[in-house]
């Protein structure tokens, strides 16, 4: 048999198995041969080591809460091309609340915002809260998407007006088959972790080895299980959280119970680089940074690309006959930022509530803290500034509303005073007395009207704000949208207006929402 001859061949003798003479004295041929096929084996097996630890790590490029300011577009698009010209694999990721927030969208419903993050080439988005805001029209915005959306924790209503919606996409990169799992705003931690669960469940099903969640979540809300590291805690079997909301800047990212969270902080502020190494189909090691952008463009050593930037421009250079108009002058400043809007009273608050007031007669006017999103300088002001400025230019409503509801919504606008707080509100009609020390459904210490008369918790009050911000009073917008009266200008307009009055500009705060400890 041919067996038997190539066994002779390398010199082996048919021997008894109790008398084993494979080592013997004349088999030293057969050594040399066994110990040369042992060398190559651990040659092989070092190189191929060799080769996995010279593998390019697998890149994460994300962003998160852009809002529109799609000017870091381009530049995403070109470091994703540069990595993959590397021979890097790249998922190119958006953690939500992409799609309003400047006039680039507003103009266009957000159309033009899906047809630039489609230029980009982005892999994976993950529904925002701001995506769930029924003025952002997203189930308009969603078939236009050519790269999937992902929530697994999304309530049924909206699967059903978006079936584009999954839970889950599965990667597949050199090494591994990473599944990415949407987790978006507006369930319970609890709800989030379980649907993480059943989106590992299925996804292993699937064939995926790691697992990465792209939450917006966020890491700064005063409820800690809402939080992304809530998740972190509950689902250590994660490798890295893409997150976003909060707005934070993480530079390095954080490591929670072993998982790593990263975040870019806002308005394309910054692109996030995720860095993974993956080896036996495991996360032998992960890194993540920041690659400053806006007012850093040309340090950032990235060039534009060319493509993406000609449509942004071209849009632009057609909106700009509207926006670029000067509609007013100011002689100071006005803070429009988170810092002091979610968490004090500001000056460009007191004055516009002052002007929303000053145009519907309501009894009370509200806007809460996250509708401002930049200043405004000293100087002349155009219409896209103004619109910038006050987020989304949205009609103005009003609706009758208790004096119970209106005290349950300031209770909740001063509980983390002076901290920063989404449900803060600016506000005029009301002076307000609140303790911030005292205990939860007790702060507020007082209303006055503007009439002199106490805010009353058994009347009806005429309560004005834009039709997007009725979510701050107690029960979220459903109680009150059917019943709002609409107008026919928007914030914006009626702002515009009341400064082309002449009223004095002197940046001193009113003082009428006022710590009495």
């Amino acid at each position: 048999m041919r067996g038997k001859n190539v066994l002779k061949e390398l010199g082996f003798q048919e021997s008894k198995p109790q008398e084993p003479k494979f080592w013997g004295k004349g088999n030293r041929r057969v050594k040399r041969t066994v110990c040369f096929i042992f060398a190559l084996f651990m040659a092989a097996s070092l190189f191929a080591a060799a080769a996995r630890d010279r593998q390019n790590p697998v890149a994460i490029v994300h962003t998160n809460d852009v809002h529109s300011n799609v000017g870091v577009e381009p530049y995403v698009k070109a470091l994703a091309d540069s990595l993959k010209g590397q021979n890097r694999p790249v998922v190119l990721v958006s953690a939500g609340d992409a799609f309003d927030g400047t006039p680039f969208a507003t103009l266009s419903k957000g159309m033009d915002v899906a047809t630039v993050m489609n230029l980009t080439g982005y892999d994976v988005f993950t529904m925002g809260n701001h995506e769930q805001f029924p003025v952002v029209e997203f189930q308009n915005i969603a078939p236009r998407l050519k790269f999937p959306i992902l929530a697994a924790n999304l309530g049924e209503s909206w699967r059903k007006a978006i079936p584009q919606v999954r839970d889950y996409v599965i990667k597949r990169v050199p090494g591994a088959n990473i599944a990415f799992i949407g987790i978006t705003t507006g369930t319970s931690g609890d709800e989030a972790v379980a649907a993480l669960e059943r989106s590992r469940a299925s996804a292993e099903k699937d064939g995926a080895d790691l697992f990465v969640a792209v939450t917006h979540l966020g890491v700064q809300d005063p409820d800690e299980s809402i939080r992304s590291t809530y998740l972190a805690d509950h689902c250590p079997w994660l490798a890295v959280i893409i997150d976003g909301h909060c707005h934070t800047a993480l530079p390095e990212g954080m490591i929670r119970n072993g998982v790593l969270i990263a975040e870019t902080g806002e308005f394309g502020n910054n692109i996030g680089l995720v860095e993974l190494r993956i080896t036996d189909r495991k996360v032998a090691a992960k890194s993540a940074r920041l690659i400053a952008i806006k007012g850093r463009e040309a340090e950032s050593g990235i060039v534009p690309d060319p493509d993406v930037q000609a449509f942004i421009d071209k849009t632009n250079a057609l909106n700009s006959a509207y926006l670029d108009e000067v509609v007013f002058d100011l002689p100071i400043p006005l803070a429009g930022t988170r810092n002091p809007n979610r968490r004090t009273e500001s000056y460009f608050g007191d004055l516009l509530m002052d002007a929303l007031l000053w145009k519907t007669g309501a009894d009370v006017a509200v806007f809460p803290g996250p509708g401002f999103r930049a200043d405004l300088p000293a100087g002349p002001i155009t219409r896209g500034q103004v619109q910038t400025a006050l987020y989304l230019d949205m009609p103005v409503c009003t609706v009758e509303v208790s004096g119970e509801a209106i005290y349950q919504m300031l209770e909740q606008a001063v509980s983390a005073y002076p901290n920063e707080n989404n449900s803060f509100v600016q506000q005029a009609g009301m002076r307000i007395e609140f303790d911030q020390t005292a205990e939860a459904g007790k702060r507020i210490k007082n209303i006055v009207l503007k009439d002199g008369n106490p805010l009353e918790k058994s009347q009806t009050y005429v309560y004005a704000s834009k039709s997007d911000s009725l979510w701050v009073l107690p029960g979220g917008e459903g109680p009150y949208v059917e019943k709002s009266v609409i107008a026919d200008y928007t914030l914006c307009e009626l702002f515009i207006e009341y400064l082309k009055t002449g009223i004095p500009i002197t940046g001193q705060i009113d003082n009428r929402t006022r710590n009495v400890n």
